[in-house]
């Protein structure tokens, strides 16, 4: 019976985890300027995934309660930063000309989704959204390609500023280019490995473009400001993910437990 117990115990962590994946959407809005990249991400639950997260971060993070209420949801939206940065500390989730040392990592910004503030039974919708910018050392008109990591078989919208062509692009499921007024790429991450969406882009300089200097007015007090950075995730989705995950397991396991000590 405790190798049956065992063997359920697994089956449930499984059933969860596909069914929360079933039910969780990622959407990446990347935006390029000339020393600028502006990644927003959207993470979505809907029906048992929304529960689950509740659940993830009631028990994880709270006094589990059954009740996620604002102090939980703070401590949650800190935590998520934490995780976010670390990660990319570890591993940049952009290169450019495959080398990342051209890149410095901007700021992170998170915002949790209100509605998770409430019981954990709720099934309401919740979505979250990330925003990671980075500033680039050189110019991205002299960069040949741009590589992407992202969550496998998400959705994903890359929009260069105007004179930049997009030349070839691989790793990209379902790919369309948009250059009516600038290069627009939109498609879904394909998953190159396990649980790794891997995107390149090959870049050339539209010769026929010509970048305009700033025109320098005196009294001008916005000269030297950095016009081109965006502030509100990716960053690094499937590992945002993974941290749900394996939050909604551990409680599975607790709840099994307690249920059979209680029957006891």
């Amino acid at each position: 019976m405790k190798i049956l117990r065992i063997f359920l115990s697994i089956f449930l962590i499984f059933t969860l985890t596909d069914l929360a994946a079933s039910q969780t959407q990622w959407i990446n809005n990347i935006t390029i300027t000339e020393y600028n990249i502006t990644w927003s991400y959207t993470e979505r639950f809907s029906g048992f995934a929304s529960t689950g997260y509740r659940i993830s971060i009631d028990s994880g993070l709270g006094n589990n309660d059954s009740f996620v209420n604002a102090w939980e949801l703070l401590k949650a939206d800190k935590e998520v930063r934490k995780m976010l940065k670390s990660s990319l500390e570890n591993e940049f989730d952009i290169r450019i000309n495959n080398e990342t040392s051209g890149i410095e990592l901007n700021d992170i910004d998170s915002t949790l989704s209100p509605a998770i503030i409430g019981k954990t039974n709720n099934t309401d919708t919740i979505i979250n959204r990330f925003n990671v910018t980075y500033r680039l050392k050189d110019s991205i008109f002299n960069a040949s390609s741009i590589w992407f990591l992202g969550e496998p078989n998400s959705l994903v919208t890359v929009v260069f500023p105007a004179g930049i062509d997009v030349k070839e692009i691989t790793g990209m499921n379902n790919s369309s280019i948009n250059t009516v007024t600038q290069t627009e790429i939109t498609g879904f991450f394909k998953e190159m490995s396990q649980g790794r969406g891997e995107i390149t882009l090959y870049l050339e300089k539209n010769a026929s473009f010509v970048t305009e200097k700033p025109e320098i007015k005196a009294n001008d007090t916005s000269i030297g400001k950095d016009e081109n950075i965006s502030k509100p995730i990716s960053g690094t989705p499937s590992k945002i993910r993974n941290w749900n995950i394996i939050g909604i397991g551990i409680i599975v396991i607790i709840l099994i437990y307690v249920y059979k000590v209680r029957k006891k």
